[in-house]
């Protein structure tokens, strides 16, 4: 799952890479990611993934022949990996246009005009970071599962721990309302009426209640249970209290 993790980092710089135009860290990080194009051939997008590893290569060259003092290195460069590799991707009749790059003297030509509008740019990004999604899930796909479970499993556990902290609070203010009115009712500063009392008693069961579902294991639920009746026997004395307390006070 580290590997997975690690991946998923080296594929955020490549944005950066990409948007600054830094051809070297970009296929640096690239193939570290995909591998060697043409040891994919087994791979089911083995056609799809040497369309974007040649149109990558031409992007990062016609941009590296837009800066100054650039062009002569770039349009070597670019020669050199066709003469190398050019017969592999002369297949793709959308690609082989673009071998005449190397050989483009005019600056302003159509086609690397074309390669730097945004259209073209964006389509690229997006074919890419395609690619790049099946390759890692291709080659991480378990790790995946798990850290999807994991994140899933994160965000359940918040929420429970969010609600879980919102009814203890809202349990305590209960609680505490409540014992302050059996102690004034004691002291016979206030008379509280046996319908006050269960309404306090409801409220704390279904915060219990609340508590015992959002938090607690099997094992967990079985003992809360037991304090609950426990719990229900005391507000049965405290009611009976309740009504003693009364009587005495309106005598």
């Amino acid at each position: 799952m580290e590997d997975y993790v690690c991946c998923r980092e080296l594929a955020q710089q490549l944005d950066e890479h990409f948007f600054k135009g830094d051809c070297d860290k970009f296929l640096e990080v690239w193939e570290s990611l995909v591998g060697i194009t043409e040891e994919s051939i087994t791979d089911p997008n083995y056609d799809f993934s040497l369309i974007v590893d040649f149109k990558l290569k031409l992007y990062f060259t016609v941009l590296q022949m837009s800066i100054a003092n650039g062009e002569k290195k770039a349009k070597k460069k670019f020669a050199n990996f066709l003469q190398e590799k050019g017969s592999v991707y002369s297949r793709f009749n959308e690609l082989t246009p673009y071998f005449a790059i190397p050989y483009i003297e005019n600056q302003n030509h159509f086609l690397l005009k074309e390669i730097l509008k945004d259209e073209w740019v964006q389509q690229l990004k997006s074919q890419w970071k395609d690619f790049l999604e099946k390759r890692i899930s291709q080659i991480h796909g378990d790790d995946k599962i798990r850290l999807d479970q994991q994140i899933r499993k994160y965000f359940n556990l918040k929420a429970k721990f969010t609600k879980l902290k919102d009814d203890h609070k809202s349990l305590l203010d209960l609680a505490t309302r409540l014992v302050a009115a059996l102690e004034e009712s004691i002291r016979g500063d206030i008379k509280c009426s046996l319908e006050t009392f269960e309404n306090y008693n409801q409220q704390i069961m279904i915060y219990s209640h609340s508590l015992l579902k959002t938090n607690f294991s099997e094992g967990e639920q079985k003992s809360s249970i037991e304090v609950g009746f426990q719990w229900e026997a005391r507000s049965l004395r405290t009611s009976t209290s309740v009504e003693t307390i009364g009587s005495r006070n309106s005598l």
